[in-house]
């Protein structure tokens, strides 16, 4: 079973990141505070008029620096105090004196807080240099309409557990996939390690199928790879707004076919290409290692993160029998 659905739901937090985590952060961000004014350009206080002013009263380091205005009556024993130490004249001394009143305190904190969007897949049968870390993990169902060489259809269960922080050291994307849906009895496990890097990179080394059991035949394929994001548009709510590539080299499943039915050890180079043509649509089309696929990656519903993936495989015919219909499904948990 060459086919296994390992690579999605994919989750992302903003347009910025593309990451199978769901994070959630509380940014207190204050709002502009303009440059302290100098007081030794201050004019004297016998010069002011019987007008109000307007001064800048700073505060002590320790705490954040806010705006007063002060009526008029300041003394020469208040501003000769230290600075952040001057009482405040509160209420009026003279009949042409206004109330102390606040004109700008911004001292206002607005809360923000990142929600967890559902993004589209940007592979289909390989793997790309994403992966889940701790706190997220996927279910996914896979099937094609026929196997190469055959009339029979077939498909697999996958689940996925994500450990470690691609962000901040190093992802682990553990995966079991049961390939026979009728017993239940035959599958296998994946692993892979993953890194978010800077300037839109990421990097992932992995082996499917490296523990085995019961019967199956897909092989175990280590591999590495490489994935880019490129910002089409400011924002991906845009249309045309990113585009993802991912380069990697593996061998046992991308290895061409001719190298498989003759046993030969050799490195297969695969790749993907995946355009954001809607915010909840990606095309793809990816060379796993021996034909070409086509198809789509969709998130129907803005807040479920569920993904459905059509596709159609082997389409020059270097492979297989003939285009096949291959169809995937997958949800994503967070905890």
């Amino acid at each position: 079973m060459l086919y296994f659905l390992g690579e999605y739901p994919l989750i992302t937090t903003n347009s910025n990141n593309y990451t199978t985590e769901i994070i959630y952060q509380d940014e207190f961000v204050p709002s502009k505070i303009e440059k302290l004014q100098n007081f030794s350009a201050l004019p004297n206080p016998e010069e002011f008029g019987k007008e109000s002013i307007t001064f800048t009263i700073p505060s002590p380091e320790e705490i954040e620096p806010f705006y007063l205005t002060q009526a008029t009556g300041i003394t020469n024993e208040s501003t000769s105090q230290p600075v952040g130490q001057q009482p405040l004249q509160i209420e009026p001394t003279s009949p042409e004196q206004k109330p102390f009143q606040p004109q700008r305190i911004p001292a206002a904190f607005r809360k923000k807080r990142t929600g967890a969007v559902t993004s589209p897949g940007v592979t289909i049968q390989t793997p790309s240099a994403y992966g889940k870390s701790w706190g997220s993990a996927a279910v996914g169902l896979g099937l094609q309409s026929r196997t190469r060489f055959t009339d029979t259809a077939d498909g697999v269960i996958g689940f996925g557990i994500g450990f470690g922080d691609a962000q901040k050291s190093v992802g682990l994307d553990v995966s079991l996939g049961i390939v026979d849906l009728d017993n239940l009895q035959d599958g296998t496990i994946s692993f892979k390690l993953h890194r978010r890097l800077p300037e839109d990179f990421a990097v992932a080394f992995g082996v499917k199928n490296v523990l085995t059991f019961g019967e199956t035949d897909g092989g175990t394929s280590a591999y590495g790879v490489v994935t880019k994001m490129f910002r089409l548009q400011d924002s991906d709510t845009k249309p045309l707004s990113r585009l993802y590539v991912s380069v990697g080299i593996g061998g046992g499943q991308f290895r061409s076919e001719s190298d498989i039915n003759n046993k030969v050890d050799s490195i297969g180079v695969f790749g993907s290409v995946a355009l954001r043509v809607a915010q909840p649509v990606n095309a793809i089309a990816e060379w796993t290692g021996q034909d070409l696929t086509l198809g789509l990656s969709i998130t129907p519903f803005k807040n479920t993160p569920l993904v459905i993936t059509p596709a159609v495989s082997d389409i020059t015919g270097n492979a297989g029998d003939g285009a096949r219909f291959i169809f995937g499904i997958g949800y994503g948990i967070s905890f």
